[in-house]
């Protein structure tokens, strides 16, 4: 089944090559491309999209906040952040957002696992422990 891939990041090069990466594993996926989080809902408003690959560190609201933001409004689309900051702070704010981390230098292969658990359904957000 053919799905629609949105890759948001600042610099060009990198949605380039991750959108070779997504396309090598998915050839019959669609791929567009935002350089922020605010091309990305200026894009969710014509196209709709299945599976979002975000950059952590861009202007604006970070690759968090956005994914924040896209879970509130499209909460089916499966969500993967990209970043070199691994720390447990960065990295426990990814997933409570329900979004796949993706370390830096990206490989095919994490992409690849990425793309393939998109039949399963979407992550859902951590939820705060109940007192």
């Amino acid at each position: 089944m053919s799905k629609t891939a949105i890759i948001v990041d600042d610099s060009k090069l990198s949605r380039m090559h991750v959108r070779a990466m997504v396309l090598r594993n998915k050839p019959d996926w669609s791929v567009v491309e935002a350089a922020n989080g605010d091309e990305l809902f200026k894009t969710l408003q014509g196209t709709p999209v299945d599976v979002a690959i975000i950059d952590y560190n861009m202007p604006g609201d970070n690759g968090v906040d956005t994914a924040a933001k896209l879970r509130q409004s499209h909460p089916d689309v499966h969500i993967a952040i990209i970043t070199a900051n691994a720390q447990d702070a960065v990295v426990s704010g990814i997933r409570a957002v329900g979004a796949a981390f993706m370390p830096k230098p990206l490989e095919e292969e994490q992409v690849a696992r990425f793309l393939n658990s998109t039949a399963l359904p979407p992550r859902r957000p951590a939820q705060a422990p109940q007192e």
